[in-house]
């Protein structure tokens, strides 16, 4: 839990693990694992987290909390820092699992499975009730990596975080990360926000400056796969590979912001070197549970890829003179030499509903693609803006130098969860290099806009140099799900370099009195190709 008026550094080792509610084992024949218990015929309320590897943090995740500052000052803060110097080591991972427990009545859970180097797991939270009146709330995660690494060998297990079933509405959030420096951080579920003259303010950052020659890295892959129930809420997240993003992204999430400040930012810094390094991927996939009336599924692998600020709102957000931001950033400056990348790709499965669904499936894979503000609303929702801003900002620049390097990838598909009543769906499958799909609307029915201001600004520059390099691509799928009532459905997939689908709304019915709304796409190539080869 938080701590009131400090701030707390976390510094985790190797094979280090945390577990709340649940059996946890290290170091065992299969790993980290953290097997949540089972719930009779009361409510379980549970967090299980397994951590296996170098430096993963899992904090500030609340679940069934109330919190109430009026005013106060609530800090969390998870620190890692990588100075290490490694010669002719050789790791290897049994791989990281965390399982949730099952429950017959109101079951909310968080399943946290993370397995390498520098993985942020922060401020995510399930049924959490927050007055913030004048106080303020700071979370922050950051990672560092200095590190020396030469004739190493680096072999992964992979990470599970599988959800567990329940009969009664069911809140879940299932993560799995394996990798470099991956971000999971401000993603809230069922949580309620009001904030009066106060900020909320949620912050990660990795800075991968590290110099790597002769490495060898087989990732295991990671996998989240929902739960199945009726009528529940859920998160599954799959993120492997080199500083993806997943923040500010909600399902159930009601803020009520009045004069004050909700801010989420998460940014990425790769300044890495990279020489005679041969990197396979295991895969990213997610498979979401049925019987899901809400859901998010998100799976990403590759290189400095932003999926945030994609919410589903069941019930009216509304901010009155405030302000409501989200940032992601990601900077590749990174020097890499004959450097070989093998990707096995990402899948999703969205589960399907005997009710209503409203579902959000994002599959990404390659290098540094956008799926931002991307907002998925049932009819009677409505959001409002009374004299405030709302900005969203996804940005990712690429000044990455590359020789003589290749890449394979596995390809990003998509398959869209069915529904026998009204079905509000989003698919988006991205493949390559600075593609953006922002603002791209789904059954937005309700908007108001008074003296207000509402931006999405989606940013992709690329000023790389690439030299004797080979990028074959795996192909970009997106298969739409089915509804025997009203469909409502977007299906994007983009694969190749810089493409934008931006601004496109389907459903959506605005109201704007005195106030701006603008949606922004900007893909900008200056890279320099040399000798370079892509299919």
């Amino acid at each position: 839990m938080r701590k009131l008026a400090t701030a707390t550094l976390v510094a985790m080792t190797m094979s280090s693990l945390a577990s709340f509610g649940g059996v946890a084992f290290a170091d065992g024949p299969d790993g980290a694992t953290a097997t949540g218990g089972n719930s009779g015929t009361g409510d379980l309320f549970q967090q299980n987290n397994a951590q296996q590897g170098r430096q993963n943090s899992a904090c500030d995740l609340s679940t069934a909390a109330s919190l109430d500052l009026s005013p106060g000052t609530l800090k969390g803060r998870c620190v890692n820092g990588d100075g290490s110097y490694n010669e002719f080591s050789r790791v290897k991972y049994r791989g990281a699992h965390a399982v949730g427990g099952s429950g017959t009545d109101g079951l909310e859970q968080q399943n946290i499975a993370q397995q390498g180097r520098q993985n942020n797991a922060c401020d995510d939270t399930i049924n959490l009730t927050l007055d913030v009146d004048g106080g303020l709330v700071g979370d922050e995660c950051v990672n560092r990596d200095h590190s020396r690494n030469k004739d190493v060998l680096v072999k992964s297990g992979g990470a599970d975080a599988v959800g567990a079933s329940g009969t009664d509405s069911p809140f879940q959030h299932n993560i799995a990360q394996e990798g470099r420096q991956n971000n999971t951080c401000a993603t809230n579920n069922d949580a309620d926000f009001d904030v009066t003259g106060g900020r909320v303010l949620s912050g990660c950052g990795n800075v991968d400056g590290s110099d790597n020659e002769h490495v060898l890295t087989k990732g295991g892959g990671t996998r989240a796969e929902g739960g199945s129930g009726t009528g529940f809420e859920q998160e599954n997240i799959a993120q492997e590979g080199r500083q993806n993003n997943t923040c500010a992204s909600g399902i159930f999430f009601l803020p009520d912001v009045e004069g004050g400040r909700l801010e989420s930012d998460c940014a990425n810094k790769d300044h890495s070197s990279n020489k005679d390094v041969l990197v396979k991927g295991g895969g990213a996939r997610v498979e979401g549970g049925n019987g899901a009336e809400f859901q998010q599924d998100v799976a990403q692998e590759g290189r400095q890829n932003n999926a945030c600020a994609n919410t589903i709102f069941p019930n009216s957000p509304s901010a009155g003179d405030a302000r409501v931001e989200s940032r992601c950033a990601n900077d590749d400056g990174s020097h890499n030499t004959d450097a070989v990348v093998k990707e096995r790709g990402t899948r999703i499965d969205g589960g399907s509903s005997a009710t209503s669904l409203i579902q959000q499936n994002f599959g990404q894979e390659g290098r540094q693609n956008n799926a931002c503000a991307d907002v998925n609303m049932i009819d009677e929702t409505d959001l409002t803006l009374s004299g405030g801003r709302e900005r969203f900002h996804c940005k990712t620049v690429d000044r990455s130098e590359n020789v003589g390097t290749k890449e394979i990838g596995g390809g990003a598909r998509i398959k869209g969860g069915s529904s026998l009543a009204d079905a509000n769906q989003q698919n988006v499958a991205q493949e390559g290099r600075q593609n953006n799909a922002c603002a791209d609307h789904n059954a937005l029915d309700g908007v108001t806009l008074t003296d207000a201001r509402d931006k999405t600004s989606c940013v992709s520059v690329d000023r790389s140099v690439n030299v004797g390099t080979k990028r074959v691509g795996g192909g970009a799928e997106v298969e739409g799900g089915s509804s025997t009532a009203a469909l409502f459905q977007q299906n994007v997939a983009q694969e190749g370099r810089q493409n934008n689908a931006c601004g496109n709304s389907n459903d959506l019915s605005l109201t704007s009195t005195g106030s701006r709304t603008q949606a922004q796409c900007v893909a900008v190539d200056r890279s320099v190709n040399i000798g370079s080869e892509e299919s």
